[in-house]
């Protein structure tokens, strides 16, 4: 019988593997509340690293998909972030360049996560004085999360994987985090060489970092893209104009040093999985069925093509609580799961109360190794 750690790899690179790996997920504010057993109370609320590795050990997990820290980040010498508060639940961070302000104000109200309410780039100006900032980054090394790295790559042994949560393509940084859709797709159509200028500029600078991670740290198995792709947000075609040659090329990077490409891309992706056929990404991360996704993992393959795993959430989707419901829920998505091939669960979420979490898991092993 081959380690886990094999498995996993097989499976992420569209090999032969011998079952189907389901790994403990936490993050953070993701979880579930409901029925924490105590000794679990400080695993939930950290979400660490280290505590997915305890959960996976309270639950007899036998795969493990363990995130790390970047080993190296971007740091300016000529721009700085301020945020402070204005008035109960706001806050308003501003960013400082040598030409000019950009401002973004998020609000929280009581008993509700907080919300962007105002994005840093508005305008064409905006978007030229971002594309400023990105010019002025460089890379800086992190000692400690190296350290980190090596001693998770320790402690997880033969059990599973270690991968990087990375940033996004220019254009799902944009709509997730610098700009709204709306204007973002005025300015696209108005300004195009301001807007192609920014990416540029953004991408030149995420590869750099790939490039020092990829450097300062050999042990991590996996990269992912976290682009949140999505067609709630974006066409195929803005896909295949915008990010196909980015991911061909971070993927290339990833595979020169011996490494996995994942495109995280949650939602609604029926129709991006033909732009992503093209393409040379590895997989796709948080793929997402029906009811919440628009396509299953059998139909994705038939779209998708023979090389592109998928990692998923085993309790997306679920209805209820309800025992019976569960194990329905777990014996629909296996065969749907060998059905497709080369398909990594994840096991967590805050929909499910700690009871279901397990039940989830216990009926996962039931049936993780049959053919």
């Amino acid at each position: 019988m081959i380690s886990s750690r094999e498995n996993l790899l097989r499976t992420l690179r569209c090999g032969n593997p011998e079952w189907i790996p389901v790994c403990p997920h936490l993050f953070p504010n993701e979880n579930p509340t409901k029925g924490i057993p105590e000794e679990l109370r400080d695993v939930f609320l950290s979400s660490s690293s280290r505590d997915i590795l305890k959960l996976g050990e309270y639950f007899g997990a036998e795969d493990y998909l363990i995130p790390v820290d970047s080993p190296a980040y971007l740091v300016s010498d000529t721009c700085a972030f301020e945020s402070k508060k204005i008035g109960p639940g706001k806050e308003v961070t501003t960013l400082r360049t040598p030409g000019g302000k950009l401002r973004q104000v998020a609000e929280t109200m009581e008993g509700y996560p907080g919300m962007v309410t105002e994005r840093f780039v508005k305008t064409v100006d905006d978007a030229r004085l971002l594309a400023g900032y990105f010019t002025s980054l460089r890379v800086e090394p992190d000692p400690g999360a190296v350290k980190e790295t090596r001693e998770l790559k320790g402690l997880l042994g033969d059990k599973g994987v270690l991968f990087l949560r990375t940033n996004g393509t220019p254009l799902g940084m944009c709509y997730r985090v610098y700009s709204d859709l709306t204007n973002l797709v005025y300015m696209i159509a108005d300004a195009p060489e301001v807007i192609g200028d920014l990416f540029a500029r953004m991408e030149e600078k995420y590869f750099q970092l790939y490039e020092a991670s990829l450097r300062a740290a050999p042990e991590i198995d996996a990269y992912m893209g976290m682009d949140d792709t999505s067609t709630t947000l974006i066409s195929p075609a803005m896909f295949d104009s915008f990010n196909a040659g980015l991911t061909d090329r971070r993927a290339d990077l990833c595979h020169a040093h011996g490494k996995i490409y994942m495109h995280h891309s949650c939602g609604l992706i029926r129709n991006l999985l033909p732009i992503y056929r093209k393409t040379r990404m590895d997989g796709v991360d948080a793929f997402t069925p029906p009811p919440i996704g628009d396509v299953g993992y059998a139909d994705g393959r038939k779209l998708l093509g023979p090389g592109f795993s998928m990692i998923s959430g085993l309790g997306g989707g679920l209805r209820s609580m309800d025992e019976h419901e569960i194990r329905r829920h777990v014996k629909d998505r296996f065969e749907d799961a060998r059905a497709a091939g080369n398909v990594v669960f994840c096991f967590g979420g805050a929909h499910l109360t700690f009871a279901g979490m397990k039940l989830l898991f216990d009926e996962s092993r039931k049936v993780k190794h049959l053919q």
